[in-house]
């Protein structure tokens, strides 16, 4: 009986892994375009990340008050066949800092001056 189990248990795990990967290879190469709903999506949590961690993009860690943006204070600002870039506004604080987001959703920079 542990034989058998032992043996369903391998052809699972074996099926179950080829359907993960096959799923995954077909997912990963169309390359799809993002949505701009989707880059404003990716600000959104990008921003409320920024506020615990320095990324690296020149200003340093958000304040506080950035956790707080909701979907109204963020918003497309331009949109090309490369990237998306999206605005977020913190009325707080009174500064706006941009998000540049290829197509295939990679957080490209952020910056605070309209400049890219």
């Amino acid at each position: 009986m542990k034989k058998q189990v032992s043996i369903l248990l391998v052809y699972l795990a074996l099926f179950s892994g080829a359907v993960f990967f096959s799923g995954s290879v077909m997912a990963h190469a169309d390359h799809g375009r993002i949505s701009g709903q989707t880059a404003i999506g990716i600000a959104m949590k990008s921003v409320k990340q920024m506020t615990f961690k320095d990324f690296g993009f020149g200003f340093g860690k958000l304040d506080a008050s950035w956790k707080e943006l909701t979907a109204s204070d963020v918003s497309m600002h331009s949109v090309n066949a490369e990237h998306f870039v999206v605005k977020a506004d913190n009325a707080k604080d009174g500064k706006t800092i941009y998000f540049k987001i290829s197509v295939e959703g990679q957080l490209l920079t952020v910056y605070e001056k309209e400049s890219m």
